[in-house]
């Protein structure tokens, strides 16, 4: 049935208040579905509002107590960084007192160790220049009845160079010409010192040092002492 046949049976009157009331009505429903789906986005967006809030609390007490960690953990890491470093320097400071005391007990007690004649030590340190080492050759004699030594003494640097053992005599690499020849007399003890200039590529690996000693003009007898190559640059 079509609108203009309905409109003439019901007549004009009831026609339009039918098509009236029925606007009204899906007026009515659809504003009310839409009010309905308002309030439903609204009390939705509300709640994404108190959760984005109460993240950002936690968030900002998250990071509070992340940066309380990270300062304690700083704190702790520099604590036990100066703890170390003062072992360390407690560490070389007993060594430092130990050598000393042990090289003045050599010299001041003999009773204490009557090898006589000994080579105590050969110590290294870098020069300015490149492959450049200063040296420091200690000599003492640990007799009770202490009388002057004398002698001659042959350093061999022994190490590698171009994938090949190698050995250098010292004195060939001595910046002093007049020290080629390296040579002692002391009577309680002595310090030979000098700078060598390594060749090119040499790898040096340990230092053997012969002694031929002489006293009152006779051979006494003769020493050879191995040290290992060991540069100390630390500064106490």
């Amino acid at each position: 049935m079509t609108i203009y046949k309905l409109k003439n049976k019901l007549g004009p009157f009831q026609f339009y208040l039918i098509f009236i009331a029925l606007t009204a009505a899906i007026l009515y429903l659809g504003f009310f579905w839409g009010n309905s789906h308002y309030t439903q986005q609204k009390m939705a967006v509300a709640t994404h509002e108190r959760s984005i809030r109460n993240l950002k609390v936690e968030n900002e007490q998250l990071i509070k107590k992340l940066n309380v960690l990270g300062v304690e953990l700083e704190v702790a890491r520099l604590e036990k960084q100066q703890h170390f470093a003062e072992i360390d320097k407690r560490i070389d400071i007993e060594n430092d007192l130990r050598t000393q005391l042990a090289f003045y007990q050599k010299v001041m007690a003999p009773e204490l160790n009557e090898q006589g004649f000994i080579i105590d030590g050969f110590h290294i340190k870098s020069a300015l220049s490149e492959s450049s080492y200063r040296f420091e050759l200690v000599l003492m004699q640990q007799n009770k009845t202490k009388n002057t030594l004398k002698g001659n003494l042959k350093v061999t640097l022994v190490g590698s160079e171009n994938g090949k053992t190698k050995q250098y005599s010292l004195d060939s690499l001595l910046h002093n010409q007049e020290q080629k020849k390296l040579a002692f007399s002391f009577k309680y003890f002595q310090v030979i010192e000098g700078e060598v200039t390594l060749p090119k590529g040499f790898q040096p690996e340990q230092v053997l040092v012969h002694a031929d000693i002489f006293q009152f003009k006779r051979k006494k007898g003769e020493l050879t002492t191995v040290f290992d190559w060991l540069v100390n640059d630390s500064q106490n």
